[in-house]
């Protein structure tokens, strides 16, 4: 399983990462870091050496705020063993409870190396019409298929000592803040992260009738990263939806493909990618033929660049009509389920509620955040970085991918703006104007 893969040694730790994977190691008279993935400085003047540093000597998680990419650290220092990931959670990380220490990158990976079988609880969720209804497919909590599994959910570490997850974000509420001073957060984040990738990576960007996606394709051309763009289509389009993306298209320039999404062909029937798919999501969704059908546009060195965590920003449950007065385990499942589901089965509900029972408790949920609206953080932790994160391994077998807005400093900028400045497309298409008013003026179809 482990063949041609590199091992580090961190104290009390064998760390392997596979002979792909970005690796970063750093060691200090007390202290030793590894980050693996793509990680660089979306914000502030200081080093990722130096901010690493932080992280793992003096044990200062603060300092990821000014970190963005798609990456897992292990810091050991005096004040013990961490795992973190990025804001987002791009990078997902699981962790096996019992008496080994254990964890990675994948749940199927991780559940591989001790001979887990999926769970039959979790397997009768999956396979539930419940979960075909909702339309997304992604686990409640941070459940997985595997019965002693967990999702490390944002802005929560793994604190090695304890064996537990731990909450380090949010420490204050968010300061009140301007649009303004808003856009130049995603000033600087725009330019460090076209800074990162232009040397590394040729960007492939979705065109769609959306804001999130225009917003950061209008961001990284305003500061000379373009490259080239596809748009799914079949039923992910809209109607009226192609002829604008078209307008898009021509209006940008260079390569635009439309990729067909269909499970009938060639590249959807091709079993080891079928299999791929599922490995990747940890069987929690079934063979993605949308991920088969992507690979039309894969190159050497490509990376997709995704529209996620615009809606972090925008907000999403709260644009719904929806409130979270109480965190609870009844709450959460009403969220989950959605107006779709209004009448689980007894089953169907209990394995939710339990689930969310348990990720109340491994997430150091409150009852509330103060200052902060629950739906934002529910949204911003559950979905997107459990199914959000889900989504880029997914892609990974034919194409590796980004959430193309991951900062912490952004997320927590957005959250102090007033709810009739952020709430809504106005934001995104006020920032996408701010680089390229022609894009932000060509509609909005979703």
């Amino acid at each position: 399983m482990l063949a041609n893969w590199r091992r580090f040694d961190v104290p009390d730790l064998m760390v392997w990462a596979h002979p792909e994977a970005i690796v970063r190691e750093l060691v200090g008279t007390d202290w030793h870091v590894l980050a693996v993935g793509d990680i660089y400085v979306a914000h502030g003047g200081e080093s990722v050496e130096y901010l690493l540093a932080r992280v793992a000597r003096d044990g200062d998680p603060s300092a990821l705020d000014q970190l963005g990419g798609r990456f897992a650290l292990i810091a050991r220092g005096a004040s013990g063993a961490r795992v973190y990931h990025d804001a987002f959670g791009a990078r997902s990380v699981y962790y096996r409870t019992g008496e080994a220490v254990a964890f990675a990158s994948h749940a199927a990976l991780l559940a591989k190396a001790f001979g887990d079988e999926t769970c039959p609880a979790a397997v009768a969720f999956r396979d539930s019409d419940e979960y075909a209804q909702r339309g997304t497919s992604y686990l409640p909590g941070d459940s997985t298929m595997y019965r002693s599994i967990f999702a490390l959910i944002p802005n929560t570490c793994l604190d090695l000592g304890l064996y537990r997850a731990v909450r380090y974000w949010p420490v204050v509420p968010p300061k009140s803040t301007t649009t303004e001073a808003f856009f130049e957060e995603c000033d600087e984040y725009f330019a460090r992260t076209a800074e990162y990738l232009a040397p590394r990576y040729l960007p492939l960007l979705g065109v769609t009738g959306g804001t999130d996606g225009r917003a950061l394709i209008a961001g990284l051309r305003r500061h000379g990263v373009s490259g080239s763009y596809f748009t799914w289509e079949g039923g992910r389009l809209q109607e009226g939806e192609r002829e604008l993306v078209e307008a898009m298209a021509r209006y940008l320039g260079g390569e635009h493909t439309f990729v067909p999404v269909g499970r009938r062909t060639e590249a959807a029937k091709d079993e080891p990618l079928r299999l791929a798919t599922r490995l990747a999501t940890g069987f929690s969704r079934g063979a993605s033929s949308l991920t088969a059908n992507t690979g039309v546009v894969a190159q050497s060195g490509g990376v997709f660049l995704r529209g996620y965590g615009g809606e972090i920003l925008r907000g999403f449950y709260n644009r719904h009509n929806r409130v979270l007065d109480v965190i609870s385990p009844e709450a959460l499942s009403a969220l989950y389920f959605t107006r779709r589901v209004e009448r689980p089965a007894r089953a169907v509900r209990s394995f939710a509620d339990t689930a969310f029972a348990g990720f109340i408790e491994r997430a150091g949920y409150p009852e509330q955040f103060p200052g902060l609206d629950a739906l934002d953080m529910f949204y911003w932790e559950h979905r997107m970085g459990t199914w959000g994160a889900v989504m880029l391994n997914e892609m990974d077998p034919v194409l590796y991918s980004m959430a193309g807005f991951n900062s912490r400093r952004l997320f927590d900028s957005a959250f102090g703006l007033k709810a009739e400045c952020r709430l809504g497309t106005k934001l995104l298409l006020d920032l996408t104007a701010r680089y390229d008013p022609v894009l932000a003026k060509l509609g909005v179809a979703s």
